[in-house]
């Protein structure tokens, strides 16, 4: 049986072997363990080594005392064989944009400095191997990370040492097209958060690998840090022919790429004749398909006005969203494709855009590793999975992510800040999940 030597415990496999394969990341994020207003180095370092894990994101943020303790926890899990990224805020999470929120100290919104400040803190400790900046999606405009701007912080972390990684932090419907266009060529692999199931990961593999191919599809897209009133739109609109009023209906597959719990805001919307026939908020994930019957709305009508986007209920402050529809079909009404050229008109309003884009597809330029996060809070768990927390579905969804990482297909698993207090069961119940794994790793490497 051919070896699929990705897990835990790989080591050389013959004495003519230049290069063993380093291991997957396996460990957490955040939640730390503090003592007074210093993060308990020693203790974190025990409980990582007892969760079995052989990584740790360390977030810059909640204490100013963050950079200095790094330093002081860096020399702690090298000894015990622990890799650490040093994990960033980004503007949309300081008080750049929210009073209330605290900066990444002491370098702020310097994200070049970071990069030099972190590759040269790497060379001392070989144990650091790379920085995260935490929803660095929705970061990426003019106003902020740019991918001029982005380049150059690559740059200057690789100019002081040429191995140091950049991973963005992203959600899984934020990794399409758009995604390989702009960030692809640049960073060095990613960090994606909450997957919902298995096929959630398996979908955006063709983006990070630079192989994938897709149809023309309707993008609405409505920016950050910038405010709309009520009623401001954005669809694409198409007048067509009725051909059978009573069996008249559309399918549509539809997605957002705005996670988050904030509702009442933007609403995806397909409108016949300025009536809405079909509406879902961009409020938490959102990813399926439609099936909407249209027979009331066009009956006694020979022609008819499709409209499909995303409509604003109430105005927003900053809250950018993009919204695609990757497939549209109708039934009883003469609806030309999305990519037949002048056949789907744009209507927008304030600062939305509305557009049919046109087929794209990779051109193998890169081949981007993926790192998991799965949320092991119980808070962010059911947030993110609109299911109720238990030890026992915590450790199934970080199961599912060893699977994938001992198939080759994922670079490793972080859990999303899992309680690292003694006794807690989430902990002893991701920590028999990750010693399974290893278990699993090590039979697997026998055959």
């Amino acid at each position: 049986m051919k070896l699929i030597a990705v897990c835990v415990a790989l080591t050389a496999l013959g004495a003519g072997m230049a290069h063993a394969q380093p291991p997957p990341f396996i460990g957490d994020y955040d939640a730390e363990l503090r003592a007074g207003e210093h993060v308990d180095c020693e203790l974190m370092v025990e409980r990582l080594t007892e969760l079995g894990a052989n990584t740790y994101m360390w977030l810059i943020w909640h204490s100013p005392n963050d950079w200095e303790d790094l330093r002081t926890f860096l020399p702690m899990a090298e000894k015990a064989g622990i890799t650490v990224w040093v994990y960033l805020v980004p503007p949309s999470e300081t008080a750049a944009t929210h009073p209330q929120f605290p900066y990444s100290e002491p370098f702020r919104l310097d994200y070049v400095r970071w990069a030099e400040e972190t590759a040269k803190l790497s060379l001392e400790y070989a144990n650091l191997v790379g920085y995260v900046i935490d929803d660095f999606w929705g970061n990426v405009n003019p106003n902020w990370f740019t991918p001029e701007s982005i380049e150059a912080m690559i740059d200057a972390g690789r100019a002081i040492n040429p191995e140091i990684k950049f991973y963005p932090l992203m959600y899984y419907n934020q990794i399409g097209p758009r995604f390989a266009e702009l960030l692809g060529p640049l960073v060095d692999g990613v960090v994606a958060a909450y997957p919902r199931d298995r096929e959630a990961i398996e979908q955006v593999l063709p983006f990070l690998h630079d192989d994938y191919a897709i149809a023309s599809h309707g993008v609405i897209s409505y920016p950050w840090d910038a405010p709309s009133i009520a009623g401001d739109r954005g669809f694409l609109t198409q007048t067509t022919r009725v051909t059978d009023a009573d069996n008249a209906s559309l399918t549509i597959s539809y997605e957002d790429d705005f996670p988050g719990p904030t509702e009442g805001y933007h609403f995806m919307q397909v409108r016949v004749d300025g009536e809405v026939a079909w509406e879902q908020d961009v409020a938490g994930a959102d990813e399926g398909v439609a099936e909407i019957d249209l027979s009331e709305h066009v009956a006694g009508r020979e022609e008819v006005t499709i409209a499909l986007g995303v409509f604003d209920r109430k105005g927003v402050g900053n809250f950018g969203v993009t919204a695609a529809f990757p497939d549209v079909t109708a039934t009883g009404l003469e609806l030309r494709a999305m990519d037949e050229e002048g056949a789907w008109e744009s209507d927008a309003q304030g600062q939305f855009t509305a557009v049919a884009t046109p087929p794209t597809e990779g051109h193998g330029q890169f081949h981007l590793p993926l790192i998991v996060m799965p949320s092991g809070q119980r808070g962010a768990f059911e947030k993110r999975n609109q299911a109720d927390a238990t030890s026992e579905r915590i450790a199934a969804k970080v199961a599912m992510v060893l699977e994938l990482v001992r198939e080759g297909k994922v670079e490793g698993m972080v859990t999303y800040c899992l309680d690292k207090a003694p006794d807690n069961p989430d902990f002893d119940a991701v920590k028999q999940v990750i010693a399974d794994h290893q278990a699993a790793c090590e039979a697997q490497d026998t055959q």
